[in-house]
């Protein structure tokens, strides 16, 4: 790529990794059409889509994140609220490099999270224990004998909580546990102290805590999972918790084995609530949103600022994502570039706009000639500020590496001192002064690729609001910013968002991070062709909701790698 011949190679994890790969990204307008032809030519009989796109190996015990038990064990117990147990858990550590906190390789059990699961699960027994409503939703009196009840709970709540049947062994041991239970509890007797000690087990069980996935016959290269597996794969990507009553009967019929049922089910499942929670969820970590409720402008300088900014910002943000993906059937496009957003009255004076509002939040239209979707907004803006300035290098690397997935590695170790601030300098010129010195470890990486995404947000303070002086100098936001069809000129911040809408790369870089949530691991070169597909489709404004049916029907979402076998 042209710009990886000029800029040094240290702004970078690994020279080449820029988008990805050169194929489809260098190649101007006409790129992506070739990629989808060529991909369109060898589609398999199987149904699943073109032969080239593969499963990467991954792990076949993906341990549920703290969050996704959480969701099972409400959905489970059929209860009305969560239990908030997870928040008891030892929490995981962060990945370095992975956006995402589902990184299956990376969710070990030790000992202190063994511990406890323990404690949740002997809790959760006893409350189930002592709730009668409970204990007739997960195990119904239909007017059996004891024996009777005691085996259909075991066979029926022990599928749903395994998310597969029970085998015949796994029966006769748990139906053997329940009958210990009326002798190993002083508290609680007969039928609820069978539950107690199966839930007990159950819910500290391997099969409970993590998605097992033990399919191991290659067919035509790759291993086809079950039923029951993509059942457990679609809803914990589309729903963060386990299957529901009609994706357990697709299964247990074995209708998920066809793509279209599959589609079907996919379908269903995102007009659900629980749907748009999910994209919720991965656009929080995606944009960093938990950052937003750190924005803190100084009141010296912004008096007018709403104390809660940050707040406010959390809830914009998650009222323009629903409103765009869901009730507009919206794309990354869309997401980008919309000038639709919800304020309340104190967000409409940060924005400048004009008319009456009051407290609750409502869809307004922002200007476009200030304005354009989620990078314009007061959460991105804010969030990456000083108290007093914006911060031009946090807001172009994120929008680098985030938005157009250029590997920048961390700033060396000895960067220099902070300069003599100068009165007279407007915030550009004073980050150049810092960061720009000619012959200086900083210069190649700040000039070419991090200042460049950066600058053109100069137009926005720190509490978001548009201005177009900074110390009584006209606002200088205008870059040549490196995208995957070359250096392109803009001239704001605008410009720069219209670009980018524009880039097969940063589309690519959009499908790159939702096939790595999807698949619950690092993106890995054997992706290429299934990502390449859904950015070309994302080009071509694709909805975001249509992006995650294409995913959750692909060949990869739907197989493991034959490699495993070998």
């Amino acid at each position: 790529m042209g710009l990886a011949l000029t800029t040094s190679a240290g702004c970078y994890s690994g020279v080449g990794e820029f988008g990805k790969d050169d194929a489809g990204l260098d190649g101007g307008d006409d790129a992506g059409e070739d990629a989808g032809e060529d991909a369109g030519e060898d589609v398999g009989d199987d149904g699943l889509g073109p032969v080239d796109e593969l499963p990467a190996d991954s792990t076949r015990f993906a341990r549920l994140t703290h969050q996704q038990w959480e969701n099972t064990v409400q959905d489970l117990l059929m209860l009305d609220e969560p239990t908030g147990l997870s928040s008891e858990l030892r929490a995981d550590p962060f990945v370095g490099g992975f956006v995402f906190d589902n990184n299956a390789s990376s969710l070990e059990v030790d000992q202190a999270l063994w511990s406890g699961y323990q404690r949740a699960a002997v809790e959760l027994a006893e409350m189930v224990a002592n709730d009668p409503t409970i204990i007739a939703n997960i195990a119904p009196d239909t007017g059996a004998d004891e024996d009777t009840r005691a085996h259909d709970f075991v066979t029926n709540f022990g599928a749903r909580a395994f998310r597969r049947p029970l085998t015949d062994i796994e029966v006769a041991d748990y139906t053997a546990l329940f009958d210990r239970g009326p002798e190993l509890y002083e508290d609680t007797a007969g039928f609820e102290a069978g539950v107690r000690l199966v839930l007990e087990g159950m819910l500290q069980s391997p099969h409970f805590i993590y998605r097992v996935e033990s399919s191991d016959e290659i067919v035509e290269g790759v291993i086809p999972l079950g039923s029951w597996e993509i059942a457990a794969r679609l809803s914990y990507f589309l729903w963060n918790s386990m299957p529901d009553d009609d994706l357990f009967a697709a299964a247990a019929s074995d209708e998920l084995r066809d793509p279209e049922a599959v589609r079907a089910q996919a379908l269903r499942m995102l007009e659900s609530p629980r749907a748009e929670r999910v994209v919720e969820h991965f656009h929080h970590q995606l944009l960093q949103v938990d950052k937003f409720a750190s924005a803190d402008p100084s009141p010296a300088f912004y008096p007018e600022a709403p104390e809660d900014l940050g707040m406010l910002a959390i809830e914009e943000h998650q009222q323009f994502l629903r409103h765009t993906v869901f009730d507009r059937d919206g794309s990354w496009r869309d997401l980008l570039t919309s000038t639709e957003t919800f304020v309340n009255d104190e967000l409409a004076a940060v924005y400048g706009l004009e008319g009456t509002f009051g407290p609750d939040f409502g869809l307004v239209e922002l200007p476009a000639s200030e304005r354009r979707g989620l990078f314009t907004q007061i959460g991105f803006l804010a969030a990456n500020s000083t108290s007093v300035n914006p911060d031009p290098i946090h807001r172009g690397v994120f929008m680098a590496k985030h938005v157009s997935c250029i590997p920048i590695a961390a700033p060396p170790d000895d960067i220099p001192a902070l300069p003599v601030p100068d009165p007279t300098q407007t915030n550009r010129e004073a980050i150049v002064a810092l960061t720009e010195v000619e012959g200086s470890e900083c210069v190649a990486c700040h000039s070419q690729l991090i200042n460049p995404y950066g600058f053109p947000f100069e137009s926005y303070d720190s509490t978001g609001a548009f201005r177009t002086m900074d110390n009584g100098k006209t606002v200088d936001a205008a870059a040549t910013v490196a995208l995957s069809t070359g250096p392109t000129t803009v001239n704001n911040a605008l410009d720069l968002i219209d670009a980018m809408a524009e880039d097969p790369g940063v589309h690519h870089c959009y499908a790159e991070h939702w096939l790595e949530f999807a698949m619950a691991r690092p993106y890995e070169e054997i992706d290429e062709p299934l990502t390449e597909r859904l950015a070309t489709e994302s080009l071509e404004d694709l909805g975001v909701k249509e992006l995650l049916v294409e995913l959750a029907v692909s060949r990869p979402f739907l197989t493991r790698s034959a490699q495993e076998m070998q």
